[in-house]
């Protein structure tokens, strides 16, 4: 008798496991023109779109599921009013495919269309999906939010991004920014096919951790750009930033395969950076825009500093790791190794590390 009750019991705490996975809302190719609240188990089947006058709100602990169609047609969220998705760090908002195993690129995505409204995803997890957030002329903050398994994670396009606390890994592109203002802190970029692509965009990234990409780590062109306290490490190319402006301060630049950090035609001012243990060159550059100050350059295998352009380049008062000068030179390809190249002015180096600089 008491096995016939305990089997009872685990069969009914097994049906309620099964019951709670069903879906509490199925939407269907909707159109929410009032204002929603999600909580439970949400099923997405072909698309929902939340119209410009409605707000969608997800409470913590839900989880929406989105079911591909028989047409292959991928299902996903488009919202053209607001959405205000907070979850707690005890219960997260949970947006995936109805699919079960981990294949990337399974529903379509969170799609946002000429919305400025105070969009906010807050502690929630984004996985399996083609394009995790896909942003056309709008805005939207993000606060700890992780975006796992997908093609592209974060797309913006002439929006507004913000950033907080937020994971991206194992997509095949991270960031894809253009012509739009992008701020992240205490974002990590991780085992990606490509790291953040940046074009035409003002950017500011502060206390981020770009690591372990397979390509390029940060690729920048034609941006504003301040970075501090980053660290683009341990990547196949850290990072190439091409006709831009700013500075990079107190960053770390180790342990990448190729260039840790390439600048073409950038008046690029790098201050209190660390450039080690990079298994080629630390930093190239093929123009004298850039100004090296405070940094620290150490046990990178290549040479610390490549000047392949014709203009001199500023690279006073840095540490070299020694204050020999035949050892400092020894890390340097600049005109005294080829005299269509320019010089690289190393003197005076510093005596000693600085201290604001990150140690290995």
């Amino acid at each position: 008798m008491k096995t016939l009750f305990t089997v009872y019991i685990i069969f009914f705490i097994a049906n309620i496991s099964l019951a709670a996975e069903q879906a509490a809302w199925v939407y269907d190719g909707a159109v929410l023109t009032e204002d929603v609240t999600w909580r439970g188990s949400v099923l997405v089947k072909k698309f929902v779109v939340i119209a410009p006058q409605a707000t969608l709100r997800i409470e913590p602990g839900t989880v929406v599921r989105f079911a591909a169609t028989a047409a292959g047609q991928l299902p996903n969220m488009v919202v053209q009013g607001r959405i205000h998705a907070a979850g707690t760090s005890e219960r997260p908002i949970l947006l995936t495919t109805e699919q079960s195993g981990s294949v990337r690129g399974t529903w379509g995505g969170v799609v946002l269309l000429t919305t400025e409204k105070r969009n906010l995803l807050e502690q929630c997890r984004i996985e399996n999906v083609d394009t995790g957030i896909d942003l056309r002329f709008s805005s939207i903050t993000l606060k700890s939010v992780s975006i796992t398994r997908a093609r592209t994670a974060l797309l913006s396009n002439d929006s507004v991004v913000q950033i907080t606390g937020c994971d991206i890994s194992d997509s095949e592109a991270a960031v894809r920014i253009y012509n739009s203002e992008f701020e992240a802190k205490d974002m990590s970029v991780s085992a990606c096919q490509q790291g953040c692509l940046l074009r035409k965009s003002a950017v500011i990234l502060t206390s981020s951790k770009i690591t372990k990409i397979r390509n390029t780590g940060l690729d920048a062109d034609e941006c504003r750009i301040r970075i501090t306290d980053g660290d683009i490490s341990e990547n196949t190319l850290g990072a190439r930033i091409r006709k831009s402006e700013g500075q990079i301060s107190q960053s770390r630049f180790q342990r990448n395969d190729k260039t840790a950090l390439h600048l073409i035609d950038s008046p690029i001012k790098v201050q209190r950076c660390l450039f080690a243990e990079n298994k080629q060159e630390a930093l190239r550059t093929e123009d004298g825009r850039v100004l090296l100050q405070n940094n620290i350059f150490t046990s990178n295998d290549g040479f610390n500093i490549v000047n392949t352009g014709s203009e001199n380049v500023s690279a006073r008062l840095n540490w070299w790791g020694t204050t020999d000068k035949l050892l400092i030179g020894q890390k340097i390809h600049d005109s005294s190794r080829d005299k269509n190249i320019g010089e690289v002015q190393v003197s005076p180096w510093l005596r000693e590390a600085p201290l604001l600089v990150l140690q290995p």
